[in-house]
């Protein structure tokens, strides 16, 4: 793919899906469907949250999506950073593109997969 071509690409693609996710949200917010992991075993899963944490970010209430799930508040901000870093003309770096940079946001994320089952103020609400 050209250069050109992939630029609009990425300038083009949150424009068709972000709309497309905001209606599919409010679609499916009147059929949820409970998490299975939640139902069977008892504990929050990584993604518990996760589709509330979306609906507050289209609302604009920031600390409830925080609140709701920070490892997809934080994978959106993560994609908008990428976006913008591709779309950019200069190359900045605004991710690192180390493999340490990596296994730390991996690392972060599992702790805090187990941590929101012991902690009331981290788990969704």
């Amino acid at each position: 793919m050209k250069p050109d071509t992939r630029r609009l690409v990425i300038i083009l693609a949150p424009i068709i899906i972000i709309p497309f996710i905001y209606l599919l949200l409010n679609f499916l917010g009147k059929f949820s469907v409970p998490c299975p992991v939640r139902l069977f075993m008892g504990i929050y899963c990584i993604g518990c949250g996760g589709t509330r944490c979306i609906k507050a970010v289209f609302h604009g209430n920031f600390l409830l999506a925080i609140r709701q799930n920070f490892v997809v508040f934080s994978g959106m901000i993560f994609l908008a950073l990428k976006c913008i870093q591709n779309i950019s003309d200069r190359k900045i770096k605004l991710i690192p593109e180390n493999r340490l940079f990596y296994v730390a946001v991996s690392g972060t994320m599992l702790i805090y997969a187990v941590l929101r089952n012991f902690i009331p103020e981290i788990a969704p609400v």
